[in-house]
C-alpha cells in the first residue's frame, strides 16, 4: 500500500479501520482462534473486517483501470496532486488535516471523488445537506429513480447491494445534485425481493460534478462475499444468480463513467491483452484414468489445468494413476498439473486450517513429482476464518505458488459454529456445519468472475494476501456456459449491461468424459468442447490457472502512466522477473506508436498496441504520433498458437524484427507491404529466404461491381475487400511454446526484379484456388 504513479488512487484508513477494530472488540464481534503459527489471532467480524478497499480494487482491476492503494497518512497534499481520482470506501474516521486536503485537492483540474458507505466527509462536499449513520437490522438495496440509466424495463426495480446489519447512511441531496436511487432497507420475508419488506432511507446514490456518493456499503458486501466472510445465502438467488456480483460492479462501473471518468477507459494497460474475457478450464481428476479431455486438448492446442489429488492422502486415486496422469499432463507448456487439494478429509478437514494446507501441498509436491504452482479445492470444506489463515501461512512459507480456486461453494464452518441440524450428505457429509450451500442455480457464489487477493482482517492487522483465487463453475451444461460467458446483467437482450474482462473459470471432471449417465448419453465431452468453441467466438483467452495467476500479478506488478492527454505512456517494470505480452488499449486516433526510433508495428483491430518485453526495473515510454510509417505492420492479434512480444520497425536499417513465443506450425500475416516488392525474411540463425507478397480479395470483392473510388494510397492503406501480405508460417516445437526472432527486410529494387522472377517462376500452377 503506497503511491506508485498512477493516477486513480484507492484511499486505506488506517484511522478508520483501527476504529473499527476498536468497536469490534467494544460489541464482542471478534474470533479467536489458534493461528497456524501457534498464536492467538483475533478476526473481525461482519462489517468492521473494513474489505469495502478489497472491494473497490477488484472494481477497478475489472475495469482495467490501474490504480493505487494508499495508505491515509501517505495522502499528502504533494501527492494528491498527482491523482485525477481518488475512491474513499467505508472511511469514516478521516483526520481533520485529511479532510482538509481532500477540500483542497477536489476544485482542481478534472478531479473526481468516488466516496462509498460510512464516512465522515463534510455532506456539502458530496453534493448533500445532511448524513447520518443509520442502524439497519436487514438487507439494503437500491430502487432505481425515473432517468436514471437503469430505470427502464430491462432491469429489475431494486437490487440488493447492502449486507444485512451493516449500517448506511441517511442521506438529504443538495440541490443541484443528480439522484440515481433510493436507498431501501429489507427485512421480513426474504425469499426475494417480491416477499420481502421494503422501507425507504432516503437518497442511495447521489452525483455532482465532480463526486459520487454511494450511501450504503455496497463495497464491504462486495470485499466480504468474494472471500466468504459475508454469507449471502439468503439474497444472491434472488436476481440473475450465476452473476449477481458482477452486475453490482456493472452498476459500479457505469457510475464512475457517470462521475465524468469516463476518459479513462481511453488509454489502457489491458490486462488480458486484445481478449475480451478469460476461459480458465480446471480438470478435477478422480479414480479414473479417461483421457478424453486431454487427448482433445492436446490435439487443438487448448490450454487447461488438471488438478491431481495426492494418493498419500487421498482414497480416491491409486499411486499408479496419479503417476499416469503426471506423466501425460506435464508433457507439453500448455497443459499444467496442479494439485487437486483437499477439504473433505478429517474433522475438521485436515488440510484448510492450521498448517495442514501447507503441508498438504508440500507433501503432494513431493509425492507427486512435480512443483505446485496452482491448486484447486476438492469438495466444500470451509472454516471461516481459519481457511483464510492457513492460505496465509502457505502463502508465506511456499514462495512458489500463485494460488488457489476456493471461494465457490462452501461446506462451512463459520467463527467455529457447530449445527447438528445443518450437514451434507455423502461421503462428505456426516459433519456438523454452519451452513452449506444451495447449488441448484450454480455453485458461483459470489457471482463475480474475477480473480482477486483474500485480505488478512484481525484486530492488529488489514493485509492482502500475495496469492490469487477465483470462484468457479462445475461441469455445465450448454446453457448455463451460454449464460456464464454471456455476462448480461440485463433482464432482456439488447443493452449494455456486460462487465468486461470475466475471468470465467470451469470445471468439468474428466471421469464424466464419456459417461452415459450425463448429456442424453453423451457423456460430458461436448460441453468442454462447446465451451472451448464459444470461448474462441467470443474472443476470450482460454488459459491455465498457472498462466492466468502469472498475468494477473505481471498486471498488477506494472506502473503504467499516461502523460499528454493520453499521447504518451510511461510503463515500468519494478520486479526481479521478466514480463511480456502486455498491451496497450489506445482508443484516441493515432498513426504510429513509438519506442525511441522504433516504431512498434503489432497494431491489432486498430487500437491494442503490444508493449515491448520488459526487462526487470526496466521501463518504456511509447508515444503516440499522428503520422503513418511507410513500412511492415502486423495487425492479426495474438492467439492460442501464436502470442507477438515484440514487433518493432528501424527506420535506419530498414529492418522488421518480430518476436514471437510459439507452439507448432502458426501463420503470420505481415501486413503494410508493397506488392511489388521482395523482402528477405529469416527466422532465427535459419537460411534467409525472399518472398514476395500476396494479394488476396474476398470473393465478395471478386463478384462485386468495381467501384469508381480511388484505392487508398499508402503501403499501411486498406482496401475493403483486399489483403496485401507477407504470408508466413513460423514453426515452434510440438509440445512447447518457445521464443522465435523474424527479421524482414526489402530487398533492394536492383536485386528484386531477378529474386521475382525466380520466386513466381516456382509458384506452381493454380488449380482453382478462389484467392
Amino acid at each position: 500500500m503506497r503511491p506508485r504513479g498512477h493516477d486513480i488512487a484507492v484511499l486505506f484508513s488506517r484511522r478508520s479501520r483501527d476504529a473499527y477494530a476498536t468497536a469490534a472488540a467494544a460489541r464482542g464481534e471478534t474470533y479467536t482462534f489458534t493461528d497456524a503459527w501457534g498464536r492467538p489471532r483475533t478476526w473481525l467480524k461482519g462489517e468492521h473486517a473494513y474489505l469495502a478497499p478489497s472491494g473497490a480494487r477488484v472494481l477497478l482491476a475489472r475495469c482495467n483501470l490501474k490504480h493505487d492503494i494508499v495508505e491515509e497518512a501517505d495522502l499528502t497534499d504533494e501527492r494528491l496532486v498527482d491523482y485525477r481520482a481518488l475512491v474513499i470506501p467505508n472511511a469514516a474516521h478521516l483526520s481533520g488535516e485529511s479532510i482538509g486536503r481532500i477540500e483542497r485537492w477536489l476544485p482542481g483540474a478534472d478531479r473526481r471523488l468516488v466516496v462509498t458507505g460510512k464516512t465522515n466527509l463534510p455532506p456539502r462536499l458530496l453534493g448533500l445537506v445532511a448524513s447520518t449513520s443509520t442502524a439497519v437490522t436487514g438487507y439494503t438495496g437500491w430502487r432505481w429513480r425515473p432517468g436514471a440509466p437503469f430505470a427502464s424495463e430491462a432491469w429489475e426495480k431494486l437490487y440488493v447491494s447492502g449486507y444485512a446489519g451493516h449500517a448506511a447512511q441517511t442521506v438529504e441531496a443538495a440541490a443541484g445534485s443528480r439522484v440515481l436511487a433510493d436507498l431501501i432497507e429489507l427485512t421480513g420475508d426474504l425469499t426475494d425481493a417480491t416477499t420481502a419488506t421494503a422501507t425507504t432511507l432516503g437518497p442511495a446514490i447521489v452525483l455532482t460534478e465532480r463526486t459520487a456518493y454511494v450511501a450504503n456499503q455496497v463495497l464491504e458486501l462486495v470485499g466480504g462475499m468474494l472471500q466468504a466472510h459475508l454469507n449471502v445465502e439468503a439474497v444472491r438467488h434472488w436476481a440473475n444468480p450465476t452473476h449477481w456480483g458482477d452486475t453490482l460492479l456493472f452498476f459500479l462501473r457505469r457510475l464512475l463513467r457517470e462521475a465524468g471518468l469516463e476518459s479513462s477507459w481511453q488509454t489502457r494497460l489491458r490486462s488480458f491483452g486484445a481478449y475480451d474475457g478469460v476461459l480458465s478450464f480446471r480438470h478435477d481428476v478422480h479414480g479414473m484414468l479417461d483421457f478424453t479431455f486431454l487427448d482433445y486438448q492436446i490435439e487443438n492446442l487448448i490450454p487447461a489445468s488438471y488438478d491431481i489429488e495426492d494418493p498419500a492422502f487421498s482414497a480416491n486415486i491409486s499411486e499408479a494413476m496419479a503417476r499416469e496422469w503426471v506423466a501425460r499432463t506435464s508433457r507439453h507448456s500448455f497443459i499444467e498439473p496442479a494439485l487437486h487439494n483437499d477439504s473433505s478429509i478429517g474433522d475438521p478437514p485436515t488440510a484448510i486450517h492450521g498448517r495442514g494446507l501447507y503441508e498438504h501441498v508440500r507433501n503432494a509436491a513431493h509425492n507427486l513429482g512435480f512443483a505446485v504452482d496452482t491448486c484447486g479445492r476438492h469438495a466444500g470444506g470451509h472454516m471461516h476464518p481459519e481457511t483464510i489463515d492457513a492460505m496465509d501461512y502457505l502463502y508465506a512459507h511456499d514462495e512458489r505458488i500463485l494460488g488457489l480456486c476456493t471461494f465457490c461453494y462452501y461446506h462451512m464452518i463459520e467463527y467455529g459454529v457447530r449445527n447438528p441440524t445443518v450437514m451434507v450428505g455423502g461421503l462428505i457429509g456426516g459433519k456438523p456445519l454452519t451452513y452449506v450451500t444451495d447449488v441448484r442455480r450454480t455453485i458461483a457464489t459470489p457471482g463475480i468472475w474475477f480473480p482477486f487477493h483474500p485480505v488478512i482482517t484481525t484486530a492488529t492487522e488489514w493485509r492482502p494476501l500475495r496469492g490469487w483465487d477465483r470462484t468457479h463453475e462445475y461441469d455445465a451444461a450448454y446453457e448455463l456456459v451460454e449464460t456464464i460467458f454471456g455476462g448480461h446483467s440485463a433482464r432482456i437482450s439488447g443493452v449494455d449491461d456486460h462487465l468486461e474482462n470475466g475471468v470465467y473459470s470451469f470445471q468439468y471432471h474428466p471421469e464424466l468424459a464419456r459417461d452415459p449417465s450425463v448429456n442424453n448419453g453423451l457423456g460430458t465431452l461436448d460441453y468442454v468442447r462447446y465451451a472451448i468453441n464459444l470461448a474462441e467466438r467470443s474472443n476470450y483467452w482460454i488459459a491455465t490457472q498457472r498462466e492466468l495467476y502469472q498475468r494477473m500479478a505481471d498486471y498488477e506488478a506494472l506502473v503504467f502512466q499516461v502523460r499528454d492527454g493520453g499521447r504518451e505512456v510511461v510503463v515500468t517494470n519494478p520486479t526481479t522477473r521478466r514480463i511480456a505480452a502486455m498491451v496497450i488499449e489506445q482508443r484516441l486516433p493515432f498513426g504510429s506508436v513509438w519506442d525511441g526510433a522504433h516504431e512498434l508495428v503489432h497494431v491489432a483491430k486498430g487500437s491494442f498496441v503490444t508493449v515491448p518485453p520488459l526487462a526487470p526495473r526496466a521501463q518504456v515510454t511509447l508515444r503516440f504520433r499522428t503520422e503513418t510509417a511507410e513500412a511492415p505492420v502486423l495487425r492479426q492479434p495474438s492467439n492460442k498458437g501464436l502470442t507477438v512480444l515484440d514487433a518493432r520497425y528501424d527506420p535506419a536499417s530498414g529492418e522488421t524484427r518480430i518476436v514471437v513465443s510459439v507452439c507448432r506450425a502458426q501463420p503470420l500475416s505481415v501486413e503494410g507491404v508493397d506488392p511489388e516488392g521482395v523482402y528477405r525474411v529469416q527466422v532465427d540463425g535459419g537460411p534467409p529466404r525472399d518472398i514476395i507478397p500476396r494479394v488476396v480479395r474476398t470473393i465478395q470483392a471478386l463478384l462485386s461491381k468495381q467501384s469508381a473510388k480511388p484505392v487508398a494510397s499508402g503501403l499501411r492503406a486498406q482496401t475493403p475487400g483486399t489483403v496485401r501480405f507477407l504470408d508466413l508460417l513460423i514453426v515452434g516445437d510440438e509440445d512447447r511454446f518457445v521464443e522465435r526472432t523474424i527479421r524482414i527486410t526489402r530487398r533492394a529494387p536492383a536485386e528484386a526484379e531477378a529474386a521475382r522472377t525466380a520466386i513466381q517462376a516456382a509458384i506452381p500452377a493454380r488449380t482453382g484456388r478462389v484467392t
